[in-house]
């Protein structure tokens, strides 16, 4: 009730019986307390990372007296989207917004409107939006040093077409680190498949062909590395004696997966408390945010050697 109160909604007088007004003040209409987060899919085929982080984010806000709205829905992600994103501001108003898994056009549309906005992930080029992403520069250039101290020097990344700002980044870093390692006898290129398991064991098949096949991957995609191991054994490669393996990325599974894969996993609470704090220096109302990149720790394991 007291929360009605501030926000307009209810009049409360001393002595006399809660008047419910049906409409904000002036002043409150201005100071919206709702922050709404856009997510393409429903919360329950969100990875535990990303669950943590959401419930993470709501408290803190909440600490902060905001709300936290989380929209699931493909709608805005799809081709009608500056209808459906202005129908969704109009009906919500509110004081900011978080966006995961966001496409190219929908960070455009927040940015060129210079609505207050965060991005989870990756941001694309010129857009003028904070973010809070992975380092993978950093990564990229920490897995070419793995591979190249263990003799690896045939180098390939297997990376999604179409892929997210995270993938451009990922090959521009790669291609990137095996550059400034100056060894003549190195190679690396980036190798685009579409996802779909057997796009990924045409692209293996393909390489592994090969008079020189790569004799060190890095995958974009935990999804994809479950691909590229069993193909790999299918195939009747040992690995990391033929082929060495890294994840990109972290996520729950791989932790049963045999052999133990070498990936490079976020910190959770480091990641949400990140997130947590530009998501409420945006609604206070800062306009200048410095790029915030994280660099995640290294698990080795079994498909490095």
């Amino acid at each position: 009730m007291e929360q009605l109160g501030r926000e307009g909604l209810v009049r409360c007088g001393q002595g006399k019986r809660r008047e419910i007004t049906g409409k904000q003040s002036h002043d409150q209409k201005s100071v919206n307390k709702l922050v709404v987060l856009l997510i393409p899919v429903p919360l329950l085929s969100v990875s535990p990372f990303g669950v943590f982080l959401i419930d993470h984010l709501r408290e803190h806000l909440a600490e902060k007296g905001y709300l936290l709205e989380t929209h699931a829905s493909r709608v805005p992600y799809r081709t009608r989207l500056p209808q459906e994103l202005e129908n969704l501001e109009a009906s919500l108003r509110p004081a900011g917004w978080v966006l995961f898994q966001s496409t190219e056009p929908m960070q455009r549309w927040f940015s060129d409107r210079h609505r207050s906005c965060v991005v989870v992930g990756s941001r694309y080029e010129k857009i003028q939006l904070p973010s809070v992403d992975t380092d993978y520069g950093a990564v990229c250039q920490h897995a070419v040093g793995q591979f190249v101290a263990r003799g690896r020097r045939c180098l390939v990344l297997l990376n999604p077409d179409p892929g997210a700002a995270g993938d451009e980044k990922t090959r521009e870093g790669f291609l990137k680190a095996a550059d400034k390692t100056q060894l003549a006898d190195l190679r690396a290129e980036v190798v685009r498949h579409d996802g779909t398991v057997g796009s990924i064991c045409a692209r293996l098949d393909n390489l592994m062909a090969r008079s020189q096949p790569p004799n060190g991957l890095m995958v974009s995609r935990p999804l994809h590395v479950l691909t590229v191991v069993g193909h790999l054994l299918r195939r009747g490669f040992h690995i990391p004696k033929d082929v060495a393996v890294i994840s990109r990325d972290d996520d729950s599974f791989l932790e049963d997966l045999v052999p133990s894969v070498a990936r490079y996993s976020r910190n959770p609470k480091v990641f949400a408390s990140k997130v947590s704090s530009v998501v409420l220096q945006m609604v206070h109302g800062a306009k200048h945010f410095p790029d915030h990149k994280i660099m995640p720790r290294f698990i080795n394991g079994e498909t490095l050697g």
